[in-house]
């Protein structure tokens, strides 16, 4: 895959200035790695990023070993509904996570942010771990190990209304290649190795019904 130019630029700007909303970069994932100077899986080598904002990447490639390992979590028998695949997929990331984690110095990661953990290589923020999430999906699709999704460009949802717990946050994507619908693929608040969340874009951080001048919908639902 080749690096393509970020497009959003001030277009991004300009959606962080309203009061909420859900967006994608426009173009190709390229986009989002561009953006943060992170480096595209090269076939089976990643670049974990670390340090909030992949200020820190380092380098790890999964043997042949590990995507034997791999293959069996992503099984014909596991993977056999669009369903079954994401929760097989789960359980992969989770692998590859711990084994990257551990090779790398990451795996004390803390869930979530804090300000102790800016700059420090063996802390992610919800950049590196939407990155880092989307290598290791791009991994899974190289290696046609994704039979019912495609890998999409990260999402990025804020709302900065709520305060601090509204702040701009990230999430890989797959993308369901019969109904169209996208999944956010988020393990920010999991500690090393548990399975990511994998759920609707649409009801990942904040409902998109409340996102409008923080308007409830005419069912009456209100945002989480």
């Amino acid at each position: 895959m080749k690096h393509t130019p970020p497009l959003a630029g001030l277009g991004l700007l300009a959606l962080l200035a309203l009061p909420g909303c859900a967006y994608q970069p426009k173009g190709l994932i390229d986009d989002h790695y561009s953006t943060y100077k992170a480096r595209l899986p090269e076939q089976n080598k990643v670049f974990v990023c670390s340090s909030y904002g992949c200020r820190t990447q380092t380098p790890f490639k999964f043997s042949s070993a590990d995507l034997a390992e791999i293959r069996k979590i992503m099984s014909d028998k596991r993977t056999a509904t669009a369903a079954g695949e994401r929760q097989a997929t789960r359980a992969a990331l989770a692998w590859m996570e711990t084994r990257a984690d551990k090779a790398v110095g990451t795996w004390q990661d803390r869930p979530g942010d804090d300000a102790m953990g800016n700059g420090d290589p063996t802390q992610m923020d919800c950049v590196d771990v939407a990155t880092n999430l989307s290598s290791y999906l791009l991994v899974l699709e190289q290696n046609k190990l994704l039979r019912h999704h495609q890998v999409g460009s990260v999402m990025v949802k804020e709302d900065f209304r709520r305060g601090l717990s509204g702040w701009p946050h990230h999430a890989a994507i797959l993308k369901d290649l019969r109904s169209a619908q996208q999944y956010a693929v988020d393990g920010w608040l999991m500690a090393s190795g548990q399975p990511p969340e994998i759920i609707e874009t649409e009801k990942w951080y904040i409902e998109d019904k409340d996102l409008l001048f923080g308007t409830k919908s005419a069912a009456g639902a209100s945002g989480t």
